[in-house]
Formats: C-alpha cells, sequence, structure tokens
C-alpha cells in the first residue's frame, strides 16, 4: 500500500481520526494569520483538502475555493459533504502539491494544512505553491515540528518525521517568498501507533508573500 491508496482506505473515518490527531484550532490559526475574513472576493486554494476539513471552512469568507488532493475517495467525501452543506463554491481536483492542477498567477491565498510531511519533494510542493499565486499573494502552511517517531513511516505513511523551523524558512526563501514568518503554534498533533506509541508532536505555521 502506497499514502494515495492509504487516504482512500480511510476516506470515510478520517474526520473521526483527525479529529484524534489535531482539533480545530489549528484551522482557526491558519485563517486568522490570512485575515481572510477581512479581504472579500477572494479565491483560495486548499492543497492536499483530504475531507475538505479546510475547505468547508474557507467555502464562508472566500468567493472561490479549490481543494486538491490526490486521493479520489477523499475528493468524493470531500465533495458529498460540501453538496450536503449545501455550499456551491467549491471546486475539487485531483493533483498532488508538486504538480498542482491551476494555472499560473491566479490565487490570492494557498493553504496547506497537515500536507507538507506527505510529500516528496517539500521544497518542489513550496515552488508550486509560488507558481500559482498571484503577485502579492500569500501562502499559509501548518504542519508538524520534526519528532523521531519511526513508526508513522509505515503506519501513517509519513513521507517525513515533521521538519526543522530553519529548512521550511530556507525553502521559502528559495522560493522567492518575502515577509516570511515561521512560528511555533504552541499547539500539538498527537498520535498513536498500533503497538500503543504515543507521539505528541508541536505544530508549525508558516506564512510568505509573492512579490
Amino acid at each position: 500500500m502506497n499514502y494515495i491508496e492509504y487516504f482512500d482506505s480511510i476516506a470515510g473515518e478520517w474526520d473521526e481520526i483527525r479529529k484524534k490527531y489535531f482539533d480545530d484550532d489549528i484551522r482557526n490559526i491558519a485563517i486568522e494569520r490570512s485575515n481572510i475574513k477581512n479581504k472579500g472576493g477572494l479565491i483560495v486554494a486548499d492543497i492536499g483538502t483530504g475531507s475538505g476539513f479546510m475547505a468547508l471552512e474557507l467555502s464562508k469568507y472566500a468567493r472561490e475555493v479549490v481543494g486538491i488532493d490526490v486521493s479520489d475517495e477523499m475528493l468524493k467525501y470531500a465533495k458529498q459533504t460540501a453538496e450536503n452543506a449545501g455550499i456551491n463554491n467549491i471546486i475539487f481536483l485531483k493533483g498532488s502539491m508538486e504538480q498542482i492542477p491551476i494555472i499560473d498567477d491566479s490565487i490570492d491565498v494557498v493553504f496547506s494544512n497537515m500536507v507538507l510531511h506527505h510529500v516528496e519533494n517539500p521544497f518542489k510542493g513550496i515552488m508550486e505553491i509560488h507558481r500559482i499565486l498571484k503577485p502579492g499573494g500569500m501562502l499559509i502552511i501548518t504542519d508538524v515540528m520534526k519528532h523521531s517517531s519511526e513508526w508513522a513511516r509505515f503506519e501513517m505513511y509519513d513521507r517525513w518525521l515533521g521538519f526543522n523551523l530553519e529548512d521550511i524558512e530556507k525553502w521559502l526563501i528559495h522560493s522567492n517568498f518575502k515577509e516570511i514568518l515561521v512560528k511555533e503554534t504552541g499547539l500539538y498533533a498527537t498520535a498513536k501507533s498500533s503497538k500503543g506509541e504515543i507521539a505528541k508532536t508541536g505544530i508549525f505555521i508558516a506564512k510568505g508573500i509573492k512579490e
């Protein structure tokens, strides 16, 4: 099983799994940092949308939301959830962070929540986000900090065991983002292995502006 098959297999359960892993506070912090509540008519993207945790909330404030995910089953679940809620300003597309199916210079704000540690080449993913942002557009990444729980690689299909904040800042600089902010949120992600091992890892937020 690869990580796409893994997320396909848990799509219907992901919302419950996610609640044990991290809570809604991280979404609230990301949205507040973006300031989209005070800006009308924005087009935003949610890269690695999963079951729509971020996209559904963003739809309250944005003119249009584009939700991207590699998992067909996650996309199917997210679409159904949006439909059931009567939300009609989200477009869901299949794609990865490293190959985003969105044209250049077209998005006002890009969010990526708890996705980067699943990406084979995070730097390439960040450069792709820079590509699709409009000049003056904003990137918001929330993800886990460096940890040592190796079991996450094969039980949760994590490619990276979190990140050093210095690496995130370096990738943003090298992707030509400006006004960069990378810091701890004070929140934690908590996961348990099949053997009962607990991983409690800090969550960071990163912001950058495309000139």
